[in-house]
């Protein structure tokens, strides 16, 4: 086992996906809204996160008594804004 072409071939692949040593790899951590709307997007449909908090929809309770198997614990991750459908938002819940 050669150790000095293992550094090499580890150079060669950072050159690969153009980062070079000492450049700094940023990652934009996404929200749930956003993560959905960006795959809605890519998907072909027309969609926009909304920033968590910002629209009346998300001040309610976010649960029913109705369904049997619903959990009373759900937490708002967003609005997303759908152009050219038969509805305009979608709110993504996330069930505890």
């Amino acid at each position: 086992m050669q150790h000095e072409n293992s550094s090499h071939a580890h150079d060669e692949l950072d050159e690969r996906h153009g980062h070079e040593e000492g450049e700094s790899i940023i990652i934009k951590k996404l929200a749930p809204n956003e993560m959905l709307a960006k795959e809605m997007n890519e998907s072909g449909i027309i969609a926009e996160a909304v920033a968590q908090g910002m629209h009346p929809i998300e001040n309610g309770p976010y649960y029913s008594h109705m369904f049997g198997m619903n959990s009373r614990f759900t937490t708002n991750r967003g609005i997303i804004k759908i152009t050219g459908k038969n509805f305009d938002l979608v709110q993504v819940l996330q069930k505890h």
